[in-house]
Order: structure tokens, then sequence, then C-alpha cells
């Protein structure tokens, strides 16, 4: 089955994060969407829940899917939540459609599990205690004409006991898109919701890897990172490079992205000049949640 990915515009991606958020364009029959979410610029606003205690929302601008000369936008593109195991969030969602052709959209859920390090999506009701059978959609189904707007509500509860920290709400497309060629496609959007419910925030970094510098490319600085606490983070960084007697030469930048527990991501930077021949050492430090984690690794431009 063919798919195309298109990925949400960012000076990222990253997002969450993303995270980017990737949106899907699948070839008929219509498969599941999958997308990843990462987040580009945040702001934050506080709603009451069920249980008087403020749920955190910091959201991303909009998520935009290209269709011929047009688009369908959906915003936000990703809702992160604090909240408390057992509370409830209701977040309104808003599509455009920016098309010359009327689109109609089902609203599904997915629960976002990981396995292996890597994120899948798992239809609502198949995973145990999952956050997407929780879903309340204040509409099952739209229709939205061009040039116009719908706002659809969702409400999710986080299970008293639940490993999972993030949910999907889906608009699925259900029209055929005229491409203008042989191929008819559907085009889905959706919004990516984190939850977080203590402070258990931790990653840790494996060995920083360089690779080395040619006549066609620059030196590439890179590191993976796993999620190893029980919370969403975003974590972004800097790579340093030092000299052979410590004096900093140069910096880039490892953009941000988001990690679900478990989930095990790769930053890469490279680093705009050319470096001439000599020892160095390049620092790879990230920042989340008001932490830092740094490694190093020594390396020889011939």
């Amino acid at each position: 089955m063919i798919r195309l990915f298109v990925n949400d515009l960012r000076k990222w991606i990253s997002c969450g994060t993303a995270l980017g958020l990737l949106a899907v364009c699948h070839v008929l029959p219509a498969a599941e969407a999958q997308f990843r979410a990462e987040d580009e610029s945040r702001t934050s606003a506080s709603q009451s829940s069920s249980t008087d205690q403020q749920a955190l929302l910091r959201s991303q601008r909009s998520l935009v899917v290209p269709f011929a000369r047009s688009s369908v936008s959906l915003a936000p593109a990703i809702v992160m939540v604090r909240c408390n195991l057992g509370q409830s969030y209701t977040q309104m969602l808003t599509l455009v459609n920016q098309t010359e052709q009327e689109r109609v959209f089902e609203m599904v859920a997915h629960d976002v599990a990981v396995r292996d390090g890597k994120r899948g999506f798992v239809p609502a009701g198949e995973m145990a205690s999952g956050i997407a059978a929780t879903a309340v959609f204040s509409q099952k189904q739209i229709v939205v004409k061009p040039g116009q707007s719908a706002t659809v509500g969702v409400t999710f509860t986080v299970p008293r006991e639940t490993s999972l920290r993030a949910a999907v709400a889906l608009f699925r497309g259900l029209n055929r898109v005229q491409t203008g060629g042989p191929v008819t496609m559907t085009g889905s959007l959706g919004a990516l919701f984190t939850f977080t419910v203590s402070e258990d925030f931790k990653i840790e970094g494996s060995t920083v890897a360089i690779t080395a510098q040619s006549a066609t490319a620059n030196l590439g600085i890179s590191q993976v990172l796993t999620n190893t606490g029980s919370e969403p983070v975003l974590a972004g960084g800097i790579a340093a490079v030092l000299d052979e007697g410590g004096t900093l030469v140069g910096k880039a930048s490892f953009d941000e992205q988001r990690l679900l527990p478990g989930e095990r991501v790769t930053f890469r930077a490279e680093y705009p000049a050319e470096l001439k021949a000599g020892r160095y050492r390049a620092l790879a430090s990230f920042q989340y949640e008001e932490k830092v984690i740094t490694n190093s690794r020594d390396f020889t431009v011939p």
C-alpha cells in the first residue's frame, strides 16, 4: 500500500513531536493514519476538571495537509495536559477546509503505545486500560464545505490504572481525493494528546556518534535518547565542538523532539562549518523538564 507522509512544517521537526507530526494521505482502501507529533511552539492555558484540579494545556500551531493546490488544516495539532489519574480533559479541535471539494470525516480515537522503543497506534478498545476507549466526541461525523471550518469537542479520561500517556483524536477522511492522475486518495488528520500525571521525568543517552565531514557533507553529531521515566518529555539541545585545548570552536542545535515513556529517538545536528585538521571533543547537551543530560565524544579530523 502506497502512503504519502507529509511533515508538519516547522524549524523542526519535529511536532512533538514533533515530535513532528505527520499527517497521512493514503491510497484506498483507507488505512489507519500513522503520524508522529512534535511541537515547535507552545502556549499555556488551564481548564478546570470535574475534580476541580487544573489541567495544563500547551498546544501547537495548526497541522496542514496539502491537497493539490489547496489544503486542510487542524488546530491544535498537539495538546499537552497535566492532570491526575482518573481525571477528564476536554479540548475543542477546529478543522479548516481550504480545498474546492466538500470533505467528510469521521471521528475516531487511537491509543499511542510504545513497543521496542517505537510508537505504534492502536484502535480504541484494543488495549487494556487504554485512554482512547474513554474518548467522547461531540460529533461522530462532520461535513466541511469548501472554504469553511468545523469544530469538534473531544473528552479523554485517563484511567486510574494505566501506563499509557498518549492518545490521538483522528479526523479520518471518508471521501476520495482526486489527485489529477490515476491514484485516488483519502486524507486524515489527527491531534496528539499527551498526559502527564507525575514528576517522573528521566531520559538516558547512548554514546555520542560522529559522522566525519567530507567534500560534500558537514560533520554530523548524533545521539539516541531513551525516555526511561513514566511521563512524556520534550527534549532539545546543543552540540558544542571544542578543540584540543578545550576552547569552544562552534555549536550546532538539536531540534526539539517529544519522547513518550519507553521511546527511543535519534537526535541529529550538523556542524555548520568545515573543521581544520586536529583533535576535537563534541559535547551533546539536552534539556528537558528543567533537567540537563550531557555526553561527550572525542574525534579527530585528518
